[in-house]
């Protein structure tokens, strides 16, 4: 839930699992230095997204491990360079999408730019 006190960026960001349907789990395990979402396994279709503030120095970090099949990467999902991969709203959306050539980002489902592949 968003504090009361307004945040100067308040950010929720979306992985979502576009891989096809075919029984090869996809597992994954975001962090920061001081939020820990621990391991999880993301259905075909399915969505997992979290909300949070840019602290004020602007070194808010999240990173996330990524395991299909015999295939794995990881990498940042957010730092204050991909801040310009947001949506410029009051709640700055920032979209991941996991695909079989890898992983795209966005400010939206429809505007998506591959950034690493597997």
């Amino acid at each position: 839930m968003r504090p009361a006190v307004a945040m100067p960026d308040w950010f929720e960001l979306h992985i979502i699992n576009a891989l096809p349907n075919n029984n090869i789990p996809l597992w994954f395990h975001c962090a920061s230095g001081n939020k820990d979402f621990g391991y999880h396994i993301l259905k075909a279709g399915d969505d997992f997204h979290f909300e949070f503030g840019m602290n004020a120095l602007r070194s808010t970090l999240y990173f996330s491990h990524f395991w299909w099949g015999n295939k794995q990467n990881v990498f940042d999902v957010f730092n204050k360079h991909l801040i310009r991969h947001c949506s410029n709203t009051k709640t700055r959306y920032c979209y991941w999408k996991v695909q079989i050539d890898g992983f795209y980002m966005g400010p939206q489902l429809d505007q998506l730019s591959l950034m690493h592949s597997w």
